[in-house]
């Protein structure tokens, strides 16, 4: 029941960011509440650790892509909703899947695009200017719509894998 649950959150989730670009944060509440009483019912109480531990784990690995704008905030608070129902360990296996699937839609994107010298061309210059003046930037520019995709859609791929029966 639990999974099924999560399945559709992250399901609407990632509907959502597909057709108005954001993940409601309403849903984001909802599933971290749900989170935690599945948590709590299953364990009795023991499980509202994991809950903290599965939720924190995604802003403690990817804050960073986030606060350089390589990610989105909804795509972190997604993450986070699948580690309070997981748990830290499920969620880094989640977490790992949905990169290798997002590289995996990378990789397709820039074929169909004939964009790889643009975006690694954009990268370096990125890397480079941040190096050099310290300054931070926003990594994602509002109009590099050539370069962007939804990235809820490698982390429900994740997830289905992760349910599916491999860890």
């Amino acid at each position: 029941m639990e999974m099924t649950v999560l399945l559709h959150l992250t399901a609407i989730g990632t509907a959502a960011d597909l057709i108005g670009g954001k993940i409601p944060n309403g849903l984001i509440a909802a599933g971290l509440l749900c989170g935690a009483a599945g948590q709590a019912i299953s364990s009795r109480g023991a499980g509202l650790a994991c809950w903290l531990a599965g939720a924190a784990l995604p802003v403690l690995l990817f804050g960073g892509l986030y606060w350089l704008r390589m990610i989105g905030a909804g795509d972190v608070k997604l993450l986070c909703v699948i580690g309070g129902f997981l748990g830290p360990v499920p969620c880094f296996f989640c977490m790992l899947r949905a990169i290798l699937f997002g590289g995996i839609i990378s990789a397709f994107l820039v074929v169909k695009r004939h964009n790889l010298f643009v975006r690694l061309f954009y990268f370096r210059t990125y890397i480079t200017q941040l190096l050099k003046t310290g300054q931070w930037s926003p990594y994602r520019r509002e109009n590099d719509g050539d370069g962007q995709f939804c990235f809820s859609v490698p982390i429900l791929l994740g997830l289905l894998t992760m349910l599916g029966g491999g860890r």
